[in-house]
């Protein structure tokens, strides 16, 4: 008997000494699984399985489960980047045997292909994954398995999970309804159009869910713990109702700022998980100042050693593997979104001309303006925590260790290139103001 107390003893102090996976150190610390995997366009695509696949007409539902049917769209992924689909028993009973025929088919679908930033060659079926210009294009992650085609998580593993936790946990109803109403007219205008039929009698051929299935990873995650969730919320809503933009448009949008969001998240959540004081990321938009590439370098590196030293106070014995995984997830989501300036290389922090048109469309109201000036400090220095003028190096300490005329050449480079891209118009030599309607 006593013997048996021991032993049942020394199994729960063993029990106790298990470390902590990835994931689960992940969901402490952001609330959700950030993973190098699912980095880059990754969580916007999956965001909208969840919205577009779920149960019932509610794309934004209640409760602690949800629930969806996920769709693969095998058969054209497979006929595009599989040379062995060829053998493949659907493609004779559904394609005419027309060699040229199906070369078109393949190539439209090659021209459909999501952005695979790191990609240097041709990708496996199950890495290429198809932009979702309409909603039956919307598909997850499948892989084939013991020659059957398996539908489980490659790379959307929980960044869009969270997201969707987020916008549909909103406690301010209004918002909240507004933006099911914006998700419910965002594929309005493509619902019948050749691509969305085409798209659709393809994704009926593929490997999908015969029933909803509850998503564990989606029911794990963490929502409202923190103000800069409404940034997320508003962000999207003011996407969703831009009047004048495309739906592709818009679509682009709600997935960059996904990512975008996601990455400035994790930098503050880290940064408090240490209890250090904030400092704005810091942006070299182009002026050629040495000291500030150097500057927005150093920046970048302290980011990312705040996120790995955030997951080793977590979880102390944490693998190497699954604590870099946590990292590369942030500068993978910031260079596929624009935020860094390559994928490969030294890196710093910029904004491209798709970051900002994103950025644009997510924080300035439809059919408004706002003065270039207020811009650069009250939304992407205020909201966002992104330091590129002169106004934000003031109120975050910077000019006591840099220069700050290197800072207002750095905030005149960025009003070139938006004006250059049309997101700002300027009226005089004192007037500029941005306005999404070039980013539409």
């Amino acid at each position: 008997m006593p013997e048996r107390e021991i032993d049942f003893n020394m199994q729960n102090e063993t029990v106790e000494k298990v470390p902590k996976k990835g994931p689960e150190v992940s969901r402490e610390l952001f609330g959700g699984v950030l993973d190098f995997d699912a980095a880059g366009h990754y969580p916007g695509l999956e965001l909208l399985n969840f919205i577009y696949c779920g149960e019932g007409e509610d794309l934004l539902p209640v409760g602690d489960v949800v629930k969806i049917k996920r769709r693969s769209h095998d058969f054209g992924r497979r006929l595009v980047w599989d040379s062995s689909f060829k053998q493949d028993s659907r493609r004779h009973d559904v394609l005419l045997d027309d060699v040229a025929a199906e070369e078109t088919l393949r190539e439209l679908l090659r021209c459909l292909q999501l952005e695979i930033p790191s990609g240097t060659k041709e990708p496996k079926w199950s890495r290429a994954h198809f932009f979702p210009y309409t909603p039956s294009l919307i598909h997850w992650d499948a892989r084939e398995r013991y020659g059957s085609i398996r539908l489980e998580r490659l790379y959307l593993r929980g960044g869009g999970a969270l997201a969707f936790k987020i916008l549909r946990s909103d406690q301010d109803t209004p918002r909240l309804q507004r933006i099911r109403e914006g998700f419910k007219q965002l594929y309005s205008a493509t619902l019948e159009s050749p691509l969305e039929i085409l798209a659709g009698f393809i994704n009926q051929q593929s490997k999908r869910d015969e029933h909803l299935v509850p998503d564990d990873i989606e029911k794990t995650t963490r929502a409202n713990i923190d103000e800069f969730e409404d940034i997320y919320r508003n962000g999207i809503l003011n996407i969703l109702e831009q009047e004048g933009a495309t739906s592709v448009a818009k679509i682009r949008a709600v997935m960059g700022w996904t990512g975008l969001w996601l990455v400035l998240m994790q930098n503050r959540r880290a940064r408090q998980n240490l209890s250090i004081e904030e400092s704005p990321i810091i942006c070299d938009c182009g002026a050629g100042s040495p000291q500030l590439r150097r500057v927005s370098q150093r920046c970048l590196q302290d980011t990312l050693g705040n996120i790995v030293s955030a997951v080793v106070k977590a979880e102390p014995n944490v693998a190497n593997a699954q604590r870099n995984k946590i990292r590369s997830f942030f500068w993978a989501t910031a260079a596929a979104n624009g935020f860094l300036n390559a994928w490969r290389g030294r890196k710093h922090f910029t904004l491209s001309v798709d970051a900002l048109e994103m950025i644009v469309l997510a924080t300035i109201p439809t059919g408004s303006e706002m003065p270039y000036e207020r811009f650069v400090t009250d939304v992407l220095y205020g909201r966002l925590g992104i330091a590129v003028g002169r106004g934000a190096a003031e109120a975050s300490g910077l000019v006591n260790s840099i220069d700050a005329s290197l800072f207002e050449e750095n905030e005149a480079q960025l009003a070139l290139q938006m004006i250059a891209a049309g997101l700002v118009t300027q009226y005089s030599d004192a007037t500029r103001m941005v306005s999404p309607v070039a980013a539409s």
